[in-house]
């Protein structure tokens, strides 16, 4: 133990010197005061005052070093009594904090006078708090992305993934998704696209070419067809010119049937997908088996590291200037909040309610650590170092003992003498 004193050993031993020195010139004095007594009645009165304030010095003493230790090294009951309940003192001292300084009807006034919005505004649009904080973000980059790419950190980041995307109403988006996509004929915008690629794939006369062998060997296995090689192939030759024109046709043609009922097949699918039960069930289905298979982690992970790898080599780039940026945005962030009071008057808010909630969460933690920290004081060492930061004040109570004793002495004597004197005035005078 090693707490903070406040008064020095040399001004303690100074005052127990000068409390001593009152108790000794009582003792002196009560010595001479009784030899002379008989020589005048005034020396009685200087007596009983000497008596009295040795009797209040002693007394004192007493009680001052009982609080510390035994008095003269005797095991006397209640004596040392911070040694012998240092432990329960603790625990009260513990108690008393948790109750008058971390209550929250205690601590909440004084969080609503502490503007930390403001503060942090101040201290964030100055120049130099928004270079440090660069130059801080800046140097930790490294070390931080080089952390989130190690294994655990990528397979981390994919059960994250993995639970993300598990919550999801796939259905419901997909349905969303492409309600969106047809509200202003997207859908067909890209349908057009589509047609026109296979359209001119198809008319190429060496794909027709090997789309017709294809499907003519194809035809030529089918025996109950009864078909040579030369009429399968010109069978397909003509299913393929007529597919390839269907194609053009389509693409061609924005009011083509098929195109409608591709537009009814859309409309059905989008609101199946947001209120079907059993296409909602399936969508789940098929999304937790694909979530399911291992092999999926692996793109992600992959994905991950080359991000990390990507960000870490910009960031120990000395020409690209990552501290500047930081500091600009820093200090543009730090005046943005001085100039908005309502987001000011939220986080002030937010901050409050965070500190209580944190206080009121870890308050029987830390009376629970006050106590046991006092529980780990060496009981003497606890004892001295109380005795040295309030030991000079205490020596005041001795001192004040010797000279209140001796003035009630004095009085008591005094009143005494007058009890005596009183009947023999009364016979005088009778």
């Amino acid at each position: 133990m090693n707490p903070t004193r406040t008064d020095t050993p040399y001004s303690l031993a100074r005052m127990k010197t000068l409390a001593l020195g009152l108790l000794v010139l009582a003792g002196a004095v009560y010595v001479v005061a009784t030899l002379l007594e008989p020589r005048h009645t005034a020396w009685g009165y200087v007596a009983a005052a000497a008596e009295a304030a040795m009797i209040g010095a002693l007394a004192d003493w007493f009680a001052v070093v009982a609080l510390f230790r035994h008095p003269l090294g005797l095991p006397i009951p209640h004596t040392a009594i911070i040694v012998a309940n240092k432990d329960r003192l603790g625990a009260q001292l513990a108690r008393f904090l948790g109750e008058h300084f971390l209550a929250a009807e205690h601590v909440q006034p004084r969080l609503a006078r502490w503007d930390v919005a403001s503060a942090l505004g101040h201290w964030l649009a100055q120049p130099e708090a928004a270079h440090r904080v660069g130059q801080w973000l800046q140097s930790a980059t490294p070390a931080l992305l080089s952390a989130l790419d190690q294994t655990p950190a990528r397979h981390w980041v994919a059960q994250l993934v993995q639970r993300l995307l598990r919550q999801l109403d796939l259905a419901t988006l997909g349905g969303q998704a492409l309600a969106a996509l047809t509200a202003h004929g997207h859908h067909q915008q890209w349908l057009n696209g589509l047609l026109q690629q296979l359209s001119g794939w198809a008319g190429q006369e060496a794909v027709q070419d090997k789309l017709t062998d294809a499907i003519a060997r194809e035809l030529k296995e089918l025996k109950y067809l009864g078909l040579d090689q030369m009429a399968a192939r010109l069978a397909t030759r003509k299913l393929v010119a007529a597919l390839t024109r269907t194609l053009a046709d389509v693409a061609a043609d924005p009011h083509h049937e098929l195109r409608q009922r591709f537009d009814g097949w859309m409309l059905e699918s989008i609101q199946r997908l947001q209120t079907d039960p059993d296409w909602q069930a399936r969508t789940a289905l098929w999304r937790d088996a694909w979530l399911d298979q291992p092999e999926w982690k692996t793109p992600i992970e992959a994905w991950w590291h080359e991000l990390m790898t990507t960000l870490r080599a910009d960031a120990l780039k000395p020409e690209t200037a990552l501290a500047e940026r930081i500091a600009t945005v820093v200090q543009a962030a730090g005046q943005q909040l001085l100039n908005d009071a309502p987001l000011r008057i939220w986080l002030n808010t937010q901050a409050q309610h965070l500190l209580l909630r944190l206080l009121d969460n870890s308050r029987e933690t830390i009376i629970e650590f006050v106590a046991q920290r006092v529980q780990a004081w060496d009981a003497h060492d606890m004892s001295r170092t109380l005795e040295n930061n309030i030991g000079r004040d205490l020596q005041f109570i001795r001192i004040n003992g010797t000279l209140v004793g001796a003035l009630v002495g004095l009085l008591l004597h005094a009143a005494t003498q007058a009890a005596l004197v009183l009947p023999v005035v009364q016979g005088w005078m009778g």
